[in-house]
């Protein structure tokens, strides 16, 4: 583990120009959304599927054998958290396993099925990678190609596999950036703060099951208020625009930054250890006396850091770094600190 910590913090001290960006993946209330619409239509397919057994009176092994299976991965998949690392992981596993099952019911007549999988493809579809979609569309295409008679070029398949690409793409494109735009400050573009508690929640999880070591980083701009009375808040929010571009010319692209007042920020630096962390706030600290404009007026950031554990809560994550802060600032501030 102290061999991966050290190619991590390698690779934290290189830094990054990418943004991190909260994707439909990503967050733990999609990913609630997403777990409960895929368990409750496979619950809905596979106890459809148990009635029309009965009623055919058939024995049916391999539909019996397939059901079990599938209710099998059901149950398994209902028991993962929304926050787990495995959640989209174990939906793909049981969708692909309840097409299996689909089908297998199909080639025994129970073709009625079919019609209530189409909620339950669109969620699929959403999941998927485009690109994959892009491919499946084409395999289907030519395989209804190849099935027909003569094997005919039918176009509408083919425009009707383009069409689902530009709708998933879109869609997806659409559904990021309303997840963009309420995660995030209007001013600056960082994240804010009702999107740094469910990170936070994740982080806590990620720790108590993979012992993943993360670090926060609160910091406060030291004399903004000052420079908002002396320059005006254009100014001062100029400052702030400035001071998020260079923190994130600082750390990796799935570092997070988020603002949770008007002149406090957190960052939160995955796979990090606090003297890591403190690194990186020095290096801050640095960069902003090279590359902070010549038309604003000076400024400095404080920062107190803590090291995320299974022993506490996202609120007491916050505690500690503040009062870390804290020292920092009662030492005339732009300094960094680690808690104790």
């Amino acid at each position: 583990m102290r061999d991966s910590l050290k190619d991590r913090s390698n690779d934290l001290a290189s830094g990054g120009s990418r943004i991190f960006k909260p994707t439909l993946l990503e967050s733990p209330e999609s990913g609630e959304l997403i777990q409960r619409s895929v368990l409750y239509l496979s619950a809905l397919l596979t106890f459809g599927g148990f009635i029309h057994i009965i009623n055919r009176s058939e024995p049916h092994s391999s539909m019996w054998f397939s059901l079990g299976v599938t209710a099998i991965a059901l149950i398994v998949a209902w028991r993962i958290p929304p926050s787990s690392r495995y959640l989209i992981p174990s939906l793909h596993s049981l969708m692909a396993i309840m097409v299996l099952n689909l089908c297998l019911q199909v080639v025994h007549g129970v073709s009625s099925l079919l019609l209530w999988t189409l909620p339950f493809y669109l969620i699929w579809i959403m999941l998927l990678p485009t690109v994959l979609v892009a491919i499946a569309g084409v395999a289907v295409s030519v395989v209804t190609t190849y099935l027909a008679d003569n094997h005919p070029v039918v176009p509408a398949n083919y425009m009707l596999a383009l069409a689902s690409v530009l709708v998933v793409h879109f869609g997806k494109e659409q559904v990021n950036r309303q997840l963009q735009l309420a995660s995030s400050d209007p001013l600056t573009g960082a994240l804010n703060r009702r999107y740094l508690l469910t990170q936070l929640s994740s982080m806590r999880a990620e720790f108590v099951r993979a012992e993943r070591i993360s670090s926060l980083v609160l910091m406060d701009v030291d004399g903004l208020k000052a420079i908002n009375d002396s320059f005006g808040h254009r100014m001062g929010d100029a400052v702030l625009e400035s001071f998020v571009t260079i923190v994130r010319e600082r750390v990796r692209g799935s570092d997070a930054l988020f603002r949770i007042g008007g002149d406090e920020f957190v960052l939160i630096l995955g796979d990090a250890e606090a003297s890591d962390a403190l690194k990186v706030a020095n290096d801050v600290r640095q960069l902003i006396r090279e590359q902070a404009s010549q038309e604003l007026p000076e400024f400095a950031i404080s920062f107190g850091i803590c090291c995320v554990d299974e022993s506490s809560s996202a609120d007491d994550w916050l505690e500690r770094a503040d009062e870390a802060l804290y020292e920092a600032k009662k030492q005339g501030g732009d300094a960094a600190r680690m808690a104790t």
